[in-house]
């Protein structure tokens, strides 16, 4: 069935459940004598909000099939003006191309690190689509692959038969600086609808958890957000990135082979041989003595790129060097030119600085030491001669080190035109911090600031979460029904709003499982006793509101858990010793709880119903805890990270009404068991099973339209960079916030609206007051108060569960405290690629700017790093953490 025939069909049926639910609570209505109209007036106010979620749902819907619609020719086009706008913007902050190209030039490789050229030749005329290129235009040997500069993409597209290219070069050699200017040149002389140059950096794959095609779309869809998956959840769709795949409509660039830890190269070469067969173009590029390796292992079997030539990049020559050092101190003529004149004398020799400024990268580090900025003055800064004293650097490594030393302070040193908020030492602190962090604890070279939440312990995430939920939810409540109480009349609102301690706890459990429902019903408990002990002036509210705080929490917490979205993922580990711990100590909480909340009420009853009524009360939610909060509680322990959302977009799910509907159920019966144990042995009327049934309903409403929240893609023609993948989160947690909420808040008027059409007149539920237990009425008021702190809390914890800004917030926040990083992470991870060169941008992430530098800077100097004895790791990238995980 096409888009067009499910949305029918969906879209039929929401009308008439809708059209049925209000006709049964006509039908309910006249059956026992209620007022009609009074029925119809109540739920006359919805159907303006039925409308509106049928025409967003139909308008995503379509927007959703135009997507679809795009062919892939048309997204491969789309991709590719991303593609060019990224690179071409990091070229900019890379100073590619200032003063002026550097020019990097190449030879053919040895031999052995390439196919036979008569084996290519054959390879290339055989292929079942034809050749690729002109074999008038084909080299005839490889030492014809020797170029300079931008004839890589005539060696590439022309000379090599397969278009399968090796990139071998040393330590800084320019292998990046040369595939991005690649990269560029074939993006400009694509054809429309052909494959599209995408590069990818090799560090971030594990080959022994994924192949090349899963991650290589993982990538697309994270780099570019529009290439995920179009409707999530919604089987037989495949996503943009995948269909590109699969058509060969991306022209893979593979950069740091060498990154790879070596027991793992072998086998990514091969999933590379595997994924990308003989005739699809690939590029891959590596440093010499890691790739020598993969062909030659101590055990096992060599392994090479099929079908590819080689080529390896050379040395900088003397001249070279000397002209861009001059031109880059403003000319031959400056005086800050000359200072560079005992270095140039020595270029060419076996001096050790002679020997060290042979690659672009450290040709990179000496212009950013030693030549001024614009409006810099030159005495100001170190003098080059220096770099010629023997004492001082006696060997390559020497001045190597020494560079990556200074390159940072004088990266950081005071910009004429861009003013640093920060020192030079408190941002090589922080970048120390953070190369440590992604080489020992992560065990990569991709800066993702939605990751960085692995620094915080999961309690404590948890803990800080639920308090400000709770506060939230006490904030909410005592607002809410102040204004409520102000605008009918009632006098002082503080006694009207619900409980806070239902609201947090629900909150916390849907943010942080039951853990953080306790939390956050303990907190706004608290709170809420004590404004109720100074607006009563009785104390003995703030020992109800704890122990309100307590139990609700308790059962928040459990409905939290399984009404999350985030909770439905994955199967449970672990054996049934941990289980069966799990079912005693919720056991043993829920007894407690359950007696706690018993006691707060015992005023008035005497000593044998107060001791039967704890025990009874404690029995239900101990029954409860050990029946569905043991399971509550494994699935909010293995809750994935949250990861960032770009946009949201609604799409009907029967599957969260299930959810919702039973977690509402689970909360009902046992409020519904405990209060009618009440009315047993104290004669006090409780609520009926009506009032457990519109519970359970307004769960199943609200979390049904929570689940039905997906991720949207965003415009295929978008790279999306950290701080706008940010950004865009941010704006996507407040529309979360405001959607969840309204639909949430909605829900619970909804059907509180109906209970009190269906019970206008009969006292509600139990209060405590300066007479002691007694009843209160079900009052308009009462309905807003609860529909509205419902709405904003919930709204926020569901927002919460399924974004990562809020995570990053807490993060970053308390690294600034510990001041391993500043306050504001954003701005100085910005600043630190856009004006001072010292990171890169890969899509929607941040890198240094060599993996030399980074391997550098997490070296042992300075502060120590994280401490990973309490962080998970989860792929070890680099050969001094070959920690595989568990």
């Amino acid at each position: 069935m096409g888009a067009g025939g499910r949305t029918r069909r969906v879209g039929v049926l929401y009308l008439v459940l809708a059209a049925g639910g209000v006709a049964g609570a006509v039908l309910v209505a006249s059956r026992f004598s209620l007022p009609v109209a009074e029925t119809v007036v109540t739920l006359l106010p919805s159907v303006g909000g039925l409308y509106l979620s049928w025409a967003s749902f139909y308008a995503d819907r379509r927007e959703a099939a135009e997507e679809r619609g795009h062919s892939v020719a048309e997204i491969a086009d789309r991709l590719a003006v991303a593609v060019r706008g990224q690179w071409d913007a990091e070229a900019r902050v890379r100073r590619l191309n200032d003063p002026y190209p550097l020019p990097v030039s190449w030879r053919a490789a040895d031999e052995r690190f390439a196919e036979p050229w008569p084996l290519m030749g054959e390879m290339a005329e055989h292929w079942p689509s034809g050749c690729a290129s002109d074999p008038a235009d084909w080299a005839t040997e490889p030492a014809e692959l020797a170029g300079c500069g931008g004839e890589i993409t005539e060696v590439f597209l022309r000379r090599v038969p397969t278009r399968r290219l090796l990139l071998l070069g040393g330590p800084g050699s320019g292998k990046t600086m040369l595939l991005i200017r690649l990269l560029l040149s074939l993006v400009a002389e694509r054809e429309k609808g052909g494959a599209v140059p995408v590069l990818f950096a090799l560090a971030s794959w594990n080959p022994a958890e994924q192949t090349l095609e899963d991650w290589m779309a993982e990538r697309l869809a994270r780099d570019y957000t529009g290439l995920g998956e179009p409707q999530a959840g919604h089987a037989g769709q495949v996503g943009h990135a995948r269909a590109l795949l699969e058509h060969r409509l991306v022209l893979p660039i593979l950069d740091g082979f060498d990154e790879i830890p070596p027991r793992f190269r072998g086998a990514a070469l091969d999933s590379i041989n595997a994924a990308l067969p003989l005739g699809q173009p690939v590029v891959l590029s590596s440093r010499v003595t890691e790739y020598e390796d993969t062909l030659g292992p101590a055990g096992g079997v060599p392994v090479r790129l099929c079908g590819a030539a080689a080529v390896e990049l050379r040395s900088l020559d003397a001249p070279d060097i000397a002209d861009y050092l001059r031109r880059d101190a403003g000319g031959q003529d400056t005086a800050a030119a000359v200072r560079w004149e005992p270095v140039i004398r020595l270029l060419g020799t076996d001096a050790p600085v002679a020997r060290a400024l042979t690659t672009p990268l450290m040709l990179f580090l000496t212009r950013t030491v030693y030549n001024p900025r614009p409006g810099e003055q030159y005495a100001a800064l170190p003098a080059p001669v220096d770099l010629c004293d023997p004492v001082h650097f006696p060997d390559p490594a020497a001045v190597r080190t020494h560079l990556f030393d200074a390159f940072v302070p004088a990266a950081y040193r005071p910009h004429p035109r861009y003013p640093c908020r920060w020192s030079p030492r408190q941002a090589e602190d922080a970048l120390r911090y953070l190369a440590r962090y992604l080489q020992h604890t992560l065990g990569t070279t991709d800066l993702a600031w939605w990751q960085l939440r692995r620094v915080l312990p999961p309690r404590t995430t948890q803990v800080m979460t639920a308090v400000v939920l709770g506060a939230v939810a006490w904030v909410a409540t005592a607002a809410v029904g102040r204004l409520t109480a102000l605008l009918a009349g009632l006098g002082s609102g503080w006694l009207t709003g619900p409980p806070a301690a239902i609201v947090g706890g629900l909150a916390g459990g849907i943010a942080g499982g039951i853990g953080g429902g306790i939390v956050a019903g303990l907190t706004a408990g608290l709170a809420e006793g004590v404004t109720l002990a100074l607006a009563s002036g009785q104390p003995g509210w703030l020992t109800t509101t704890t122990a309100n705080g307590l139990a609700y929490g308790f059962a928040g917490g459990i409905v939290g858990a399984l009404s999350s979205r985030l909770t439905d993922r994955g199967r449970e580990t672990g054996d049934a010793r941990t289980a069966w711990s799990w079912d005693r100590r919720l056991c043993a909480l829920g007894f407690v709880s359950g007696a706690a909340l018993w006691f707060s009420f015992r005023s008035g009853y005497g000593p044998a119903a107060a001791a039967i009524g704890a025990l009874g009360n404690g029995t239900v939610y101990g029954l409860a805890g050990g029946t569905v909060g043991a399971r509550a509680s494994k699935l909010s322990a293995r809750r994935p990270s949250a990861a960032p959302t770009v946009r949201t977009l609604w799409a009907w799910d029967w599957r969260g009404f299930t959810v919702g509907l039973a977690s509402g159920s689970t909360i009902g019966i046992t409020h519904w068991a405990v209060l009618r144990l009440q009315s047993f042995l104290t004669g006090v009327p409780s609520y009926t099973f009506a009032t457990l049934l519109s519970f359970a309903c307004a769960f199943g409403l609200a979390v049904g339209l929570v689940h039905g929240l997906k991720g949207k893609p965003a415009d295929l023609a978008t790279a999306v960079g950290p701080t706008a993948l940010l950004e865009q989160d941010r704006t996507a947690f407040r529309r979360l916030w405001a959607a969840i909420g309204l639909a949430v808040g909605t829900a619970f008027l909804l059907c509180y609206g109906i209970e009190y059409v269906v019970h206008r007149g009969l006292p509600y539920g139990l209060t405590r007051g300066a007479t002691g237990t007694g009843m209160i009425q079900m009052t308009p008021p009462h309905i807003l108060d609860r529909g509205l702190a419902y709405g904003i809390t919930v709204g926020l914890a569901a927002a919460i569960s399924q974004n990562a800004w809020w995570h990053y917030t807490l993060t970053r926040h308390h690294l600034a405290l510990r001041r391993h990083l500043p306050r504001d992470l954003t701005a100085f991870l910005a600043d630190a690629h856009e004006r001072r060169g010292v990171l890169r941008q890969v899509g929607a992430v941040h890198q240094f700017r060599h993996i030399d530098l980074h391997h550098h800077l997490a070296g042992p100097a300075g502060d120590q790093g994280p401490d990973t004895s309490r962080l998970s790791l989860p792929w070890p990238r680099f050969p001094r953490t070959l920690v595989r995980r568990r």
